[in-house]
């Protein structure tokens, strides 16, 4: 099973009681592999805040939901990129040429390992849902591109 990113992103996420804890807000990745979430919940004030799910804390995972053992209001201060900070970047190739945008990012919920980038030629692409498929092992992320 491959789950996407874009497609989880908003679905709830539930505690091991079944009770919704809040939505998926973004996706934190560290080199190749999934870290863990960043999830949108609601305080005693209904006040919107954040708070994290490392994966080791992810009992179950589908396109559709995460349920979670706990989770927590920081996460480590390793180094790790949010989704939504690769999500539209340029994708260019060894010789500077556009190859187009990142549109998705999907990852095997057994090991959280990436599995590939969905690249869109253009906006039209984008539409007509037309992708290029490229794996983590043929791209080097940039601060404000991506090398493939």
């Amino acid at each position: 099973m491959k789950i996407s990113f874009s497609i989880l992103k908003n679905k709830p996420v539930l505690n091991l009681d079944n009770k919704i804890t809040g939505k998926v807000e973004d996706m934190l990745l560290r080199d190749d592999k999934v870290i863990g979430f960043k999830v949108r919940v609601k305080n005693s004030f209904k006040i919107p805040s954040c708070a994290y799910v490392p994966t080791e804390d992810i009992e179950s995972i589908n396109n559709q939901l995460l349920i979670v053992r706990s989770i927590h209001t920081s996460i480590d201060s390793f180094p790790f990129l949010r989704a939504q900070e690769i999500f539209l970047k340029e994708v260019i190739d060894e010789n500077g040429f556009l190859i187009g945008i990142v549109i998705d990012i999907i990852f095997d919920p057994e090991n959280f390992k990436i599995l590939e980038y969905q690249v869109a030629e253009s906006i039209w692409s984008y539409i007509k849902n037309k992708k290029i498929i490229l794996s983590p092992e043929e791209i080097i992320l940039r601060e404000n591109k991506i090398l493939s």
